[in-house]
């Protein structure tokens, strides 16, 4: 499981994210990355109204009238996947917590847990302005603009770009953007579009010894393309390619929390 990325609004992301070091992935070729873009949802009064009673229980820091909003028949995966720690055996209320740090896995009541409560992650899921709905899907999820088009090139792409204990990030633009061979924008080395590359280093990168959250954020990444050449390009224009999402559906009259997907 790819580790779970806290926010899905990349200038944020940047400010939480260490990017793989230009050493740390192969710079070889591997199959073109497609991408897709969602259509976004148009807006429901009853989920905005379910959205703020999240945020209000996330400010509150209170997680009784969060956990009442999750759906009976709520999931907890990783790309798509359940994952270990969701117990179908078990209410939603459970798997929520258990999912969010509120229950350490195997316990029947809340309690001290390795990640802690979520509360910063709840609070952006619950704020995000990003909403998506896929044609004919229930649910309505937050934190994704576009999605991979062909699942089989991407794990060839990450099996010759990861060297064994590093995990590639990966991004995506959906207009087009321009590579260029410095971060100043020096010779344009491609221009691209609708396409998921990973990163091979940031600019200006982290003094050494430097914790992350005392580095400028990134400005610049440097991506490498499917031909194995690299390029530049301002961070702005950026998305990332694994997200964790909430996912919310109408039952009845109301909406309710259905699926916390996790970045893979």
């Amino acid at each position: 499981m790819r580790p779970a990325l806290l926010v899905s609004c990349f200038l944020a992301l940047t400010l939480t994210l260490v990017a793989a070091p230009a050493s740390a992935i192969k710079k070889v070729p591997y199959p073109e990355i497609r991408v897709r873009v969602l259509p976004p949802f148009k807006g429901d009064p009853a989920l905005t109204d379910l959205r703020k009673k999240l945020a209000d229980a996330v400010a509150a820091k209170d997680v009784a009238p969060a956990a009442a909003l999750v759906a009976p028949g709520f999931v907890w995966t990783a790309g798509g996947v359940e994952v270990d720690e969701f117990d179908p055996k078990r209410d939603a209320v459970h798997n929520f917590k258990v999912a969010f740090g509120f229950r350490a896995f195997g316990k029947d009541a809340d309690g001290p847990t390795e990640i802690g409560p979520q509360w910063a992650l709840l609070d952006f899921l619950a704020k995000d302005e990003v909403l998506t709905q896929e044609p004919g899907s229930k649910f309505v999820c937050g934190s994704q603009l576009a999605k991979f088009t062909d699942a089989a090139a991407l794990d060839e792409a990450l099996t010759r770009v990861d060297e064994e204990n590093e995990l590639s990030e990966w991004v995506y633009s959906i207009d087009e953007i321009t590579l260029t061979a410095t971060p100043d924008g020096n010779a344009t080395v491609a221009k691209v579009k609708g396409t998921a590359m990973p990163i091979a280093s940031v600019h200006p990168a982290a003094p050494a010894g430097n914790a992350p959250a005392s580095s400028p954020p990134p400005t610049h990444f440097e991506l490498l393309l499917p031909t194995g050449k690299t390029g530049w390009t301002p961070v702005k224009y950026l998305h990332p390619l694994f997200v964790d999402r909430l996912c919310f559906t109408k039952l009845g009259d109301d909406w309710k929390i259905a699926v916390y997907d996790q970045a893979e």
